[in-house]
């Protein structure tokens, strides 16, 4: 088995070796892949949660990992960050990072942390930018997704530079330690609860879809008839016709409640 890593911010994963074929999905800096099938340049991959797509070649990284082994690897809490060639934010900058990436540290200064990136170089990052996200709960996975409002949709994303619904609630769960498969109608495969969206308690996930057999949305549900999601970007909504944000589109597509257990 053939491994490598991204070695970009976000890397955009293509459904064909094509730049103009549908973006299927991203990967995060440092995030390790598998290698099923190389061309001029794409790369064939699959992630860690099963997902296959095509990725550009110069996106990836198979040296300098070794410099890597035996070092701390802490978790990216800030949304947006840069990475800069020396303690100072006046240097160049080498990288961007994202929530949910994790950096091997090799060095501490003041209130810097260098870092390795792929391919073997180093860079620094300021050390507020890493984090833990809480234990799994219903309260932490409603306000991470709150975090994220009003950053835009973006087909086939999950990070804050712009996210698609279930690449939105694969990234809020997966920060909790709750591995979610990809797509929509994968996640609503599993742990169904009900098909009565009254049954919704904060933190379940809600499936929305033209019919039972074709889920193509989902959200996450706030409790008391809301939910949160990514559509046109992350917002709110409610399936009460009295409130503002009421969504008659949601409340006629809707098809399950499912419940991922927290914890």
């Amino acid at each position: 088995m053939t491994q490598a890593v991204i070695q970009v911010s976000v890397s955009n994963h293509y459904q064909q070796p094509d730049y103009c074929s549908e973006i299927v999905s991203q990967g995060l800096l440092w995030e390790q892949v598998e290698l099923l099938e190389e061309e001029a340049e794409f790369c064939r991959i699959r992630q860690r949660d099963g997902y296959q797509s095509w990725v550009s070649s110069r996106q990836l990284a198979q040296s300098g990992m070794e410099k890597a082994q035996g070092l701390e690897w802490r978790l990216v809490r800030s949304h947006n960050e840069r990475i800069f060639s020396a303690p100072d934010r006046a240097s160049t900058a080498l990288r961007d990072v994202v929530i949910g990436s994790r950096l091997p540290v090799l060095a501490e200064e003041r209130r810097w942390a260098q870092v390795v990136l792929p391919g073997g170089e180093t860079g620094w990052l300021e050390s507020c930018h890493f984090g833990e996200i809480g234990p799994a709960g219903t309260a932490s996975i409603v306000d991470l997704a709150r975090e994220f409002l009003g950053y835009q949709y973006s087909w086939g994303g999950r990070t804050p530079k712009g996210f698609d619904c279930s690449g939105f609630v694969q990234t809020v769960f997966g920060l909790h330690g709750i591995e979610l498969p990809r797509d929509a109608n994968m996640q609503q495969k599993l742990n169904l609860v009900s098909k009565d969206h009254h049954k919704a308690s904060a933190g379940d996930l809600l499936f929305f879809g033209e019919s039972p057999d074709r889920v193509t949305h989902v959200a996450i549900s706030l409790g008391d008839n809301r939910f949160i999601h990514a559509y046109g970007m992350v917002r709110e909504n409610s399936f009460s016709a009295e409130d503002s944000d009421f969504s008659p589109k949601h409340l006629e597509s809707f098809v399950s409640v499912n419940r991922y257990p927290l914890g």
